[in-house]
């Protein structure tokens, strides 16, 4: 009974909020992310739009997103999942609409890993703690695809470019390129990507 009392909360937040805030451009899986003249879906209160993606559909009609972006989340959903998230984001889209997709790259980080990158893996952030979890690389390596001790990797499928693509190409999209960092055909980019040493970027339009 809780639990259904709390999903419907969530429901009218994200109404309210949608209906104060709507862009037909989406920051898919947003987190934290703010980017402004986007639409944020993501499953916490920070969004826009609260919405569960390990299932169901996206709560759009068809061809009404002019744009469709997503950093470093396509990854937290199985294979299967990720080709029906993009089939719907494909839906969505406006005909030559545009979807920009990151994730973090398994041919990069498995060339870091063969290279022995300790700069990479031994990489201390701004609060002084290490950047991987673990002693050695294997371990560190072990750490970015499934976590550690300390908490549970989420990870479910890692992408190389190749890979990715596949699914942009199976959902239906005409055009599927691999761009750059801040390389993009849409405004507002700098506001998109990050974390350029370990990612790639992709682009697609109807």
């Amino acid at each position: 009974m809780i639990k259904k009392i709390a999903l419907i909360i969530l429901k009218n937040i994200s109404y309210f909020k949608l209906i104060k805030k709507h862009h037909d451009k989406l920051n898919l899986c947003s987190g934290n992310q703010v980017i402004e003249g986007y639409t944020s879906l993501d499953y916490n209160f920070s969004a826009d739009l609260i919405v569960n993606l390990n299932k169901g559909r996206l709560p759009f009609k068809s061809e009404t997103m002019s744009a469709v972006v997503c950093t470093s989340a396509i990854n937290y959903f199985t294979r299967s999942r990720g080709q029906e998230i993009l089939d719907e984001v494909y839906r969505i889209l406006k005909v030559d609409g545009i979807a920009r997709f990151s994730s973090q790259d398994l041919e990069l980080i498995a060339k870091k890993y063969v290279n022995k990158d300790t700069n990479f893996f031994f990489e201390k952030l701004l609060n002084g703690k290490e950047r991987f979890e673990g002693k050695t690389i294997g371990d560190k390596f072990n750490s970015w695809f499934y976590g550690y001790e300390t908490h549970a990797g989420s990870c479910k499928y890692f992408y190389d470019y190749e890979t990715l693509s596949s699914l942009f190409v199976s959902a239906g999209f005409k055009i599927v390129e691999k761009k750059k960092y801040l390389e993009s055909n849409l405004a507002s980019v700098d506001k998109i990507d990050n974390r350029k040493d370990q990612m790639f970027f992709l682009e697609a339009v109807k």
